[in-house]
């Protein structure tokens, strides 16, 4: 199946699982933002775990040159195919001169279009994820978003994509984005560098999501937390560590950041919940809980059950 990008949006990436395993190398993690979406789309149109996918910011158009099947997921995810609005989180069949596009409701947000068959991408230490910092990935692999004019090279199975059936996740099991609950924080790295009662501040208080936010971070706003640490050697940092530079306005770190850091750290946002703020949008506010380390690992190993669960009762 080939794809050709008529419109790219703010910033449309090919994005997979990631290049786990690399960091020690200096390569940053990766992998699509919102996990959640990214598996639910490749899911519905039957494709392999870890098969890339297109993880869109604006509206992303698109014209088929043959038949396949697509799904979309994400935020408030908009699908049109030929100007006909079709429901997310379900796969439908497309055939040559079909027009796609996708959006989300929420500007900023993230949506995500799966395509089935085997993707004719390059890999780079085995993931296909746009890096624009690193420049690697990406069609080209050198680490630039799709571009108008682009064409993607996608594999069909002739003898499967003859038979056609529709998946579909009912709606009362799309992901949910909603911020009113606070997101859960493992305390951890520096946690006792920080006093009780700036611990009582960052818990209790509200955060608003800056403009300065991307794929490697979020800049969040409100009252400052202090540190009594002064310097620290730079060290590794996990998905959803919370930073908390000299200024006190936290940073959360996200897919594409940076491996190594020298900035105390409160804690990490569990990964059920980093999902949820990789979808906040620039004035949205969000706030902080503890959670036991144990509490956060058996919640997404029920997550990844109730997953399977939903997959085995779709097929």
């Amino acid at each position: 199946m080939h794809l050709k990008i008529t419109q790219n949006g703010m910033q449309s990436l090919l994005v997979d699982e990631g290049r786990k395993g690399h960091q020690h190398q200096g390569y940053c993690q990766s992998g699509a933002m919102d996990e959640e979406a990214y598996w639910w789309a490749n899911f519905l149109v039957a494709n392999p775990h870890g098969t890339p996918c297109i993880e869109v910011v604006g509206e992303l158009a698109l014209i088929c040159a043959l038949h396949g099947t697509i799904a979309a997921t994400g935020r408030d995810a908009v699908l049109y195919i030929n100007q006909q609005q079709k429901t997310p989180y379900t796969s439908y069949r497309v055939k040559e001169g079909d027009e796609i596009s996708l959006r989300s409701e929420t500007l900023g947000s993230r949506t995500y279009l799966a395509v089935a068959g085997l993707w004719q991408v390059p890999r780079h230490l085995g993931s296909a994820c746009t890096v624009t910092r690193e420049h690697i990935g990406g069609l080209h692999n050198n680490g630039k978003p799709l571009q108008i004019g682009d064409g993607l090279e996608i594999t069909v199975n002739n003898d499967t994509s003859r038979v056609f059936r529709s998946r579909s996740l009912p709606e009362k099991y799309w992901p949910s984005y909603d911020l009113t609950e606070p997101l859960r924080v493992v305390e951890g790295y520096q946690s006792d560098s920080f006093s009780g009662v700036a611990k009582q501040v960052f818990f209790t208080s509200d955060y608003k999501v800056t403009s300065d936010i991307s794929r490697m971070g979020y800049r969040l706003s409100g009252t400052p937390v202090q540190s009594t640490q002064d310097s620290m050697y730079s060290e590794g940092i996990h998905l959803g560590a919370i930073q908390i530079p000299k200024d006190g306005q936290p940073i959360v770190m996200m897919k594409d950041r940076q491996t190594l850091g020298g900035y105390p750290k409160i804690g990490s946002v569990t990964p059920n919940d980093l999902t949820k703020l990789a979808q906040a949008v620039p004035g949205e506010c969000v706030s902080f809980v503890r959670e036991h380390s144990d509490n956060a690992r058996a919640r997404f190993l029920l997550q990844w059950q109730k997953r399977l669960r939903l997959s085995g009762d779709i097929q």
